[in-house]
Order: C-alpha cells, then sequence, then structure tokens
C-alpha cells in the first residue's frame, strides 16, 4: 500500500458470507469492513426498508412530550413550532407543523433569522412570542442549551417542549420534556438521529396515542431522508432505514410534497433518479440557500404550499438565492486561495471582510479541501469578528478553540467543525496560539484513503458496480467502498483542463478489456507525476489507482466506470 492508502483487513469467513447473503465475496469484504458480521445485521443492512424501527417510547422524554402536545391538541392551546434556519431544522418545523394541523392544532411557526437573531432560543423571541398568546413551545432542533430562555418562557407562562439532537451539556433545560436520545440517562438504542427524524418518529407515536393513522406517512418520511442526508448524521441503524424508505417513496412520486416536487422540477430532476447525491447537492443546498441569505421561512412555505403560483415562484427563489450563494462562495474561495503563501501555517485562519458570514463555514471547508489544512473564515459581524472552521481527521478544532476561549466571546462546534465569535484584536493572538500549539505533522495534510479490498482488473464489471449499490447511500458512517488495484495499463489519458477532469482509458493485458476511469481535481498532481516519470501525459504507462466502481449511464448505454480517488505512477 501506498503511504495514504490503508488497507482495511478482516478475519471473516468471506465465502460463508457470500454463501448465506446471496452476494459476491467482494460486497461480503465491504460488508465484513463496516463490522455487519452477522446474518441479521448484514440482512437489515442490505435491506433497509424491511427492517423493523425502534420504540419511539424508548426514549427519555417521549411519552412526557407526545402527552403534553396531545393536551395542547384537544384543549386548543395555541402551539408554536420554534425551528432552525437549516434543512434539519426546516424539515422538522414541517413535519410537525403538517401532522399537528390534521390533527386539529392551532399551530404556527417561527423561524429566526441566521444573521439578525443567531442558532436557538433567545429572550427577544420569547417575549414576542409570550405577547401574541402562545401556551406551548416546542423547539425543534434547538433547545438543549437554552437554559435562561427556557426558563424565561416559564416565567412569562408558557410551557416547552424541547426535540433536540445535540449534544447536552451537564445539566438539561427545565421544559415539561425534553426528548434527545444524546441525554447520559436515555436508553434509546440508537442515538444518531437527526431532529427531523426525531420529529418524524414523535409525530407517529402522537398519531397512535390520539387513535388514528399516522397522518401522510410516506411524505413524512421522504422530507425526514431529505434531513437526514443534508445534516450529515450517520447513515446506519435508523437513519439508513428512514433514508431509504423516505427516497423509495420520494422516486415513486416526486410530487409527494408539492412543494418539494415542484424544486425538483426546476433542477430537472422529474424525470431523474433522486439520490443521495441529488439530495445533498442539489435540492438540500436550494433549501439552505434561505436561511443563509434571507429567511428560512420561504422554504417552509415552499413545502407547505399548495397554489400553484405560490410553488413555482417559491421554488424558483429558492433557486436564485443558492445561485447567488454560489457566487458569493465562489468568490470568497477565489480570494482566500490568492491570498495564501508558501510556506502555509500548520492552521490556517484567513480574515475576509467582504465575506458573507453565512458562507464562511462552506468557504473554510473548500480552503481545507484545497490544502490539507484545518482552516478557519472570519468575516465582520454588527459589532464583533464571526467566523467558521472545517478540520482535518488529524485536528480537533473544538479543543484547539476551547484552549484558547480566553480569546473567545463565544464558540461551539465540534472536533470537525466550529463556530466563533471574537474581538478583532484577539485574531493575531489566536493565530499564534493556534499554530504553536499544533502538533500537526506533513503526513496528517494528506488525505487518507481507506482500501477496502484490493481487485483484478477483470474483477471490475457492470455486475459488481449494481451489486454495491444495494450498500447505498452512501455518506457520513457509511463511505462508498474504495478499491485499489495495481499495474493498470493506461493506454489512453484525456486532460479535460477547463473542467479539470481526467478520463482513462485502462486495458486489461491479459485479456484485452477496457474499462474508463475518470477523476476530478486531479489534474495538476497527474501533469507533475508524468513529468517526472518521463512519460507521455497522453497514455502508455501503468499506474496503481485508489477508485469507487461506478455505473455510468451515457445516451442509453450503461458501462461500469471507475471513480478514481488517487494514483501513483509505477
Amino acid at each position: 500500500m501506498n503511504g495514504n492508502w490503508l488497507l482495511m483487513e478482516t478475519d471473516a469467513d468471506l465465502r460463508l458470507m457470500s454463501s448465506v447473503l446471496g452476494v459476491s465475496e467482494i460486497t461480503a469484504n465491504v460488508l465484513a469492513n463496516r463490522g455487519l458480521r452477522t446474518k441479521k445485521t448484514a440482512q437489515a443492512f442490505l435491506y433497509p426498508q424491511s427492517a423493523p424501527q425502534h420504540d419511539t417510547f424508548l426514549m427519555k422524554g417521549a411519552e412526557a412530550a407526545v402527552t403534553r402536545i396531545a393536551k395542547a391538541i384537544a384543549e386548543d392551546e395555541k402551539i408554536v413550532i420554534y425551528g432552525d434556519y437549516d434543512v434539519d431544522g426546516i424539515v422538522s418545523t414541517v413535519i410537525l407543523y403538517r401532522v399537528l394541523t390534521r390533527l386539529g392544532g392551532d399551530v404556527s411557526y417561527y423561524m429566526p433569522h441566521r444573521v439578525e437573531e443567531g442558532y436557538g432560543l433567545n429572550i427577544t423571541a420569547v417575549n414576542h412570542l409570550a405577547e401574541i398568546g402562545t401556551q406551548l413551545l416546542v423547539c425543534v432542533d434547538n433547545g438543549i442549551s437554552a437554559f435562561n430562555e427556557i426558563e424565561h418562557a416559564n416565567i412569562m407562562g408558557i410551557e416547552t417542549v424541547i426535540i433536540d439532537h445535540h449534544e447536552p451539556g451537564e445539566t438539561i433545560p427545565a421544559a415539561v420534556a425534553v426528548v434527545d436520545p444524546k441525554q447520559p440517562d436515555c436508553t434509546y438504542p440508537f442515538k444518531e438521529l437527526c431532529a427531523a427524524a426525531l420529529v418524524y418518529k414523535l409525530a407517529g407515536a402522537l398519531c397512535k396515542k390520539i387513535g388514528t393513522a399516522y397522518i401522510e406517512e410516506n411524505e413524512m418520511c421522504a422530507l425526514a431522508a431529505i434531513a437526514c442526508i443534508c445534516d450529515i448524521v450517520s447513515l446506519q441503524d435508523e437513519n439508513r432505514t428512514i433514508v431509504c424508505r423516505g427516497l423509495a417513496a420520494l422516486n415513486a412520486n416526486k410530487s409527494i410534497n408539492p412543494g418539494l416536487g415542484t424544486l425538483i422540477t426546476q433542477r430537472g430532476y422529474l424525470d431523474k433518479h433522486i439520490d443521495a447525491h441529488c439530495v445533498g447537492f442539489i435540492l438540500g443546498p436550494c433549501l439552505n440557500a434561505t436561511g443563509r441569505l434571507d429567511s428560512a421561512e420561504l422554504s417552509v412555505e415552499l413545502l407547505l404550499a399548495d397554489d400553484i403560483d405560490n410553488k413555482i415562484s417559491l421554488a424558483l427563489e429558492l433557486v436564485r438565492l443558492n445561485d447567488e450563494r454560489k457566487h458569493l462562495t465562489k468568490e470568497c474561495v477565489d480570494r482566500a486561495l490568492s491570498r495564501l503563501a508558501e510556506p502555509l501555517p500548520k492552521v490556517l485562519v484567513l480574515v475576509d471582510n467582504e465575506a458573507h458570514e453565512s458562507v464562511a463555514g462552506i468557504v473554510a471547508g473548500r480552503v481545507r479541501d484545497a490544502t490539507g489544512r484545518p482552516a478557519v473564515v472570519l468575516t465582520r459581524g454588527d459589532t464583533h469578528m464571526k467566523g467558521s472552521g472545517r478540520s482535518i481527521p488529524a485536528y480537533n478544532l473544538f479543543e484547539a478553540l476551547q484552549a484558547n476561549q480566553h480569546l473567545l466571546i463565544r464558540f461551539g462546534g465540534h472536533a470537525a467543525a466550529a463556530g466563533l465569535t471574537l474581538t478583532e484584536e484577539n485574531i493575531p493572538p489566536l493565530i499564534e496560539a493556534l499554530n504553536r500549539d499544533c502538533a500537526l505533522t506533513d503526513e496528517d495534510f494528506l488525505p487518507v484513503y481507506e482500501i477496502d479490498r484490493t481487485l483484478e482488473a477483470r474483477e471490475i464489471t457492470l455486475e459488481l458496480s449494481r451489486e454495491l449499490e444495494l450498500l447505498a447511500p452512501f455518506g457520513k458512517g457509511n463511505a462508498a467502498p474504495t478499491f485499489a488495484t495495481f499495474g493498470l495499463f493506461a493506454e489512453n489519458v484525456r486532460n479535460i483542463s477547463e473542467k479539470n477532469t481526467l478520463i482513462f482509458t485502462f486495458r486489461d493485458k491479459e485479456n484485452g478489456t477496457r474499462i474508463k476511469g475518470i477523476a476530478f481535481g486531479l489534474n495538476q498532481k497527474y501533469i507533475q507525476a508524468v513529468e517526472r516519470a518521463g512519460v507521455s501525459a497522453l497514455g502508455g504507462f501503468t499506474l496503481d489507482a485508489a477508485y469507487r466502481v461506478e455505473t455510468n449511464v451515457y445516451n442509453g448505454t450503461v458501462s461500469v466506470q471507475m471513480g478514481i480517488r488517487d494514483f501513483i505512477l509505477t
């Protein structure tokens, strides 16, 4: 293996697994690498739509939450859902609003403004909700850290239910009910549900308690699936089940949610298969863009819309905002990369006063991807500097900020991503401290590729590609399988520089079979590699490749291709 290619090893009986599960030994090897080594767990993974879900009432606080919401419906109390401005918060709001409305509840929703109010519940909002007569406040995708705000709501006569999935602190807010599987004393067997998945399950439990069938369950599952993908939660256990069932429902009826169907149409996917990639990179960013550049209420309104003109108008506005977000992001990324100078510090802290604070995290992620280094992007807020950071596996960004919290006004997040606020004069000492205390080595900046198995060229087939699709959707907690093949003969190579794309034609020297390989973003590495090796950039050499086995459809022709992640000329 090359230095940053790590071959995963297993002692599982792959021949037996292959026979019992009815899959190839290659797929059995991938399942074993994922820790799925029993018939029960492997079959549940391969066929998640038929996998049973855990009992919702095993969650701490679920019974109390359902009982309190049912009481509010029965007694015609004024209920307000307090959401969040990302996809998970938007979808959580929509699912709960739809179900409570159908059950006869007096329901409205409140979506905080990212720039003007920031994340989570705030005192000003609580005062407003008290003025309009709110009796029950249901916080979704927020609330687990809103101690002062929940206490203020109690004083103002508003009872609160919290449905959140973020890490709780040592104490829990004094709400009527708190549902968060990550509470230390919650015995629910799966801890990684996103907020919308929690709401989806609680809504079903509420319907059951009231004595009615789950209202529009397929639609609610499809919406929850979108939130799971966009919130990048672990696609295992119940998340995997919800995503697979939800995507199946969405593909069976693209207009299962009329507003979402209109957005799908506007994005050109009405006649295409909706998969995790489409949700994460085509639809999700449009829903997210409203909370970044305007108000998340626009996305909520779209997902609740029935009027055809309103649906089209809202969908077009979401697409426009996402285009604007992409433009702002590109400008910021270009500025950031142009300001980098060798030698690069171990931790990059970039100040861009022109950047919109809502895209700082995206920009930090792009800079991290381009350099292989932790990156923080800061911009000017109303009174202080605000920013977001994105890290690499070898560097815990949250712990680094925690060690320097004396320089910060506030911060939060986790190992891979964090947000922070500080004064302008504390930026230089923060940069100095982060790099002084950083123990990263040059090897830590290299991307690491975990190789599931080495394959011979003859094993890279369309049948294998289709079988591996049983393991989809891929994402956090379920990475797409990566393989390695050594000594591939590159018969021909096309370097499409304007698209930063390489197209390889490999030929199996044993049987003459040709296989297409495609690589994105590796053009510069390729040019440097062929120059060092003294070979033609047009092909005629051998290389080792780390890749994913993919199904390619072009002009109606279906074939297998290698999605190349990394390569070494030999």
